[in-house]
C-alpha cells in the first residue's frame, strides 16, 4: 500500500475494527423493539457508511490527479450525508430517551424533515474545494464548513437536552454516560476543526458509539439470564413506548400456579426450563418477543397490527397449554393461566406504567373465572380506577397535611382505667370516593413510593398532639402507633424518631410502635436493629394482629415485644352460637395462646371486644388490656380529650 495512503488511513483502519467488533456483536443479539432501538440501528449503519466514504476520500485525495472529479466531489457529498444521518441519529436516540420513547409531533417532525433536506441540498450543490500537500489531505469550502455547523449545532441540542433532564433520578446515571459520551466526541470534533490535517474523525465517531453502546445500549442489560427471554425493564421501556404511541395493544401474562410444587417434584431449574420452552413456542409462533414479568410469569405483546389476531393467539395457547412440555429429561403438564389485558378498553392511555403492570400482574385476583384465558372484567375496571383515586387522595394528602387522626382508647385491667390509646389514621375524600379504610391506602402507599411522606407526616400529627395537650397529665401513659413494613426495616427509622421526639418534646416512654405479625415474622436483621436501638432510647413494642396466620412461635419466644396485640378474628369465633364445636375449640385455641404468652412473660392487648360477656371472659384469662367498642370507637382529637377528661372525673 501506498505509505503516504496508509499514512492517512491508520486511524480509519483503527475505527473501522472497533465499529465492525460492535456491528456484529450488536446485530447478533436480541433487540427490544422500540423507537430509540431502531434510531441505533440507522446510527450503527449510517457510521459504517460514513467510514466506508471516509476511506473513499482518502483516497480519491491521494490519487486526485487519477480519479475523475465527479468521484472525487461524490464521495464527499456520500461522506457528509453519511455523517450527518450519524450526528442526527445520535442527537434523536438521546432525545428519544429523555422523552422515555414519547413519538415525535408532526411540527417536530417537520423540522426534522426540513433540516435533512436542507443538508442534502448542501451536499450536493454547495463548493467544496481540496488541500493535497506532502504535509497533509483534507476538504475544504462551504460543504466542509456546513459538516461543522451540524456538528456543534446537534451537540449543543444534544447536551441541552440532556442537562434539561437531568434532574430526573431514575435515569440520572445515563444522563452522565451522555454528557461524557458528548464531551468525547466533542474533543475529537474541535481536534478536526482546529487542524483539518489530522484525520481523527472517524476515532471520535467510533469511540462515542462504543460507550453509548457500553452504557446505554448494551443488550444483556435487558435480558433475563435464566431464560434468555427480556427483562421487566425492558418490558418497562416497551410499555412506555405503546402508551405514548396512543395505538391499541394487548398484554397476555402467562402465570405458571403451583411453581413451588413443581420445583419441589423435580428441581431448582425446572421453572426456568419450562419458561425457556414457553418463551420458544410464544416466539416460533406468534412472531413477538417474551418478557419476564416475574419468576412465574412470563409476558408476551399484540401490537395494532395484529390486534385482529388476538382470539386466534389464545386459542393456540389454550391448546398448547393443554398438553404435554418436553423437557430435556421429562415430560410435564403445567396448570397455567392467561391474563389478558387489552388497552385502551381496559388502561387508559394517559395512565402511569408502574400502574398499567402492577393491573397486568395482580388482574387474575379480581376475576373470579377458572378458565386458562382469564380478560379483565367490570369489577377489576372499577378497582383500578379506584385504586387510582385512592392514590390521587394519598398524594394531595402528603402535599397539604390532609390526614386526621383517630385514636381508640385502651382499658388496663390493672390499673381499671384507660392508661393507652392507639393512634389511627384517616383519609376522607369529600369530592370523589368518601372515606377510604387504612386497609385500602397503606398498602397502595407503600406499593408506590408513598408511604414514607405519609408515615413522617402520621408521626408528626401524633406527637404534635401529644406534646399540645400533654397527654401524660390525663393519665395516658402511652401512644400505640403504627409502623408499616418498609419504615420498620428502614435504616434511618431510629434516627427519624430520635429527632421527631425531641422535636415536640415527647418521652420516648410514652409511644409504643406496633408491627404486625407478618413484618415481625418475615423481617430480618433491619428490623432487629432498628427495634434495638430504639428500645435503648426508651420506647416500646407491640407485635399487631398476633392470630392472623403468619405466626412463628418459636420465634415470637426470642423476639423483644413488650405487648403481644391478639386479633378481633381469634375472639369472635369464641361467641358464635352456631350450635357446632367451633365456638367450644376456637376457645380452647385463645385460652391455650393467652396462657402460653403469658407464662413467657409478654403483656396482652386483645382486640375487636364488643360486649360485656367477651370482656368477662377475657378478664378471667389473666390479659393486660382491652380494646374495641364495647368501650369506645376511634374518636377524632377532640372527642379523645372530651372522653378522657370524663374518665378522669370517673376515677378521681
Amino acid at each position: 500500500m501506498n505509505s503516504f495512503l496508509f499514512n492517512h488511513l491508520k486511524f480509519q483502519i483503527a475505527s473501522l475494527v472497533i465499529l465492525l467488533i460492535l456491528e456484529i456483536i450488536y446485530f447478533l443479539r436480541p433487540k427490544i423493539k422500540l423507537l430509540s432501538n431502531r434510531i441505533f440501528t440507522v446510527l450503527m449503519i449510517s457510521a459504517f457508511g460514513y467510514l466506508m466514504f471516509d476511506f473513499a476520500t482518502i483516497f480519491a485525495l491521494v490519487y486526485y490527479d487519477s480519479v475523475p472529479l465527479w468521484f472525487v466531489r461524490f464521495t464527499h457529498q456520500g461522506f457528509i450525508i453519511c455523517l450527518y444521518v450519524a450526528l442526527s441519529s445520535i442527537y434523536l436516540y438521546i432525545d428519544m430517551l429523555n422523552r422515555n420513547q414519547r413519538p415525535y409531533r408532526k411540527i417536530e417532525l417537520s423540522v426534522l424533515i426540513a433540516s435533512y433536506v436542507l443538508i442534502l441540498s448542501t451536499a450536493l450543490f454547495a463548493p467544496m474545494y481540496y488541500y493535497i500537500e506532502e504535509d497533509g489531505i483534507y476538504s475544504y469550502g462551504m460543504m466542509a464548513d456546513c459538516v461543522y455547523a451540524v456538528l456543534i449545532i446537534y451537540s449543543g441540542m444534544t447536551v441541552f437536552q440532556t442537562l434539561r433532564h437531568i434532574k430526573n433520578k431514575e435515569h440520572r446515571k445515563q444522563k452522565i454516560c451522555v454528557l461524557m459520551t458528548m464531551a468525547l466526541w466533542i474533543g475529537f470534533g474541535g481536534v478536526q476543526i482546529l487542524e483539518p490535517r489530522i484525520l481523527i474523525s472517524s476515532v471520535g465517531i467510533s469511540a462515542m458509539i462504543l460507550l453509548m453502546f457500553l452504557s446505554l445500549e448494551n443488550p444483556s442489560e435487558y435480558l433475563d439470564s435464566e431464560t434468555h427471554a427480556f427483562n421487566y425493564y425492558a418490558l418497562k421501556m416497551v410499555l412506555q413506548e405503546c402508551l405514548s404511541r396512543k395505538k391499541d395493544y394487548a398484554i397476555v401474562c402467562m402465570e405458571l400456579d403451583e411453581a413451588t410444587i413443581i420445583e419441589n417434584y423435580a428441581n431448582n431449574n425446572i421453572i426456568s426450563d419450562v419458561l425457556t420452552e414457553i418463551k420458544s413456542f410464544v416466539e416460533r409462533n406468534f412472531k413477538t418477543s417474551c418478557y419476564r414479568m416475574n419468576r412465574m410469569t412470563l409476558t408476551f405483546l399484540i401490537d395494532s397490527k395484529k390486534i385482529s389476531k388476538l382470539d386466534l393467539y389464545l386459542d393456540i395457547l389454550s391448546e398448547r397449554f393443554s398438553q404435554t412440555w418436553e423437557l430435556k429429561d421429562r415430560s410435564i403438564r403445567l396448570n397455567a393461566h392467561a391474563n389478558v389485558l387489552c388497552c385502551p378498553e381496559d388502561f387508559p392511555f394517559d395512565g402511569n406504567i408502574q400502574e398499567l403492570l402492577d393491573f397486568a400482574e395482580d388482574s387474575e385476583t379480581y376475576n373470579q373465572t377458572i378458565e386458562f384465558v382469564r380478560r379483565i372484567d367490570e369489577k377489576a375496571r372499577e378497582k383500578r380506577i379506584r385504586r387510582r383515586q385512592i392514590l390521587h387522595v394519598v398524594s394531595e394528602a402528603i402535599k397539604n397535611d390532609g390526614i386526621e387522626m383517630h385514636f381508640q382508647p385502651i382499658y388496663s385491667l390493672s390499673e381499671k382505667r384507660f392508661t393507652n390509646a392507639e393512634a389511627l389514621v384517616r383519609l376522607k375524600d369529600n369530592e370523589t370516593i368518601g372515606y377510604i379504610s387504612p386497609e385500602e391506602f397503606i398498602p397502595l402507599s407503600e406499593k408506590n413510593g408513598m408511604i414514607m411522606p405519609l408515615s413522617n407526616l402520621i408521626f408528626n400529627h401524633v406527637f404534635n398532639f401529644m406534646s399540645e395537650n400533654n397527654l401524660r397529665r390525663k393519665g395516658v401513659n402511652h401512644i400505640e402507633v403504627n409502623l408499616s413494613g418498609l419504615q420498620s426495616v428502614d435504616a434511618n427509622l431510629p434516627k427519624l424518631m430520635k429527632s421527631l421526639l425531641m422535636k415536640h418534646n415527647i418521652s420516648p416512654d410514652s409511644v409504643n410502635l406496633e408491627i404486625t405479625e407478618s413484618i415481625a415474622v418475615t423481617s430480618g436483621y433491619m428490623l432487629k436493629k432498628n427495634m434495638d436501638e430504639l428500645r435503648k432510647f426508651g420506647c416500646s413494642f407491640s407485635m399487631d394482629d398476633f392470630g392472623t396466620g403468619y405466626s412463628n412461635l418459636s420465634r415470637i419466644a426470642k423476639a423483644d415485644f413488650e405487648m403481644i396485640k391478639i386479633d378481633k378474628s381469634l375472639l369472635w369465633p369464641c361467641f358464635k352460637d352456631d350450635g357446632t364445636n367451633g365456638t367450644h375449640n376456637a376457645k380452647i385455641l385463645l385460652e391455650n395462646m393467652i396462657s402460653m404468652l403469658i407464662q413467657i412473660g409478654r403483656k396482652i392487648v386483645v382486640e375487636g371486644i364488643e360486649t360485656k360477656e367477651q370482656f368477662e371472659y377475657l378478664e378471667s384469662l389473666g390479659i393486660s388490656y382491652a380494646q374495641g367498642f364495647y368501650f369506645s370507637k376511634p374518636l377524632s382529637e377532640k372527642d379523645y380529650l372530651k372522653f378522657l377528661d370524663e374518665q378522669n372525673l370517673k376515677n378521681s
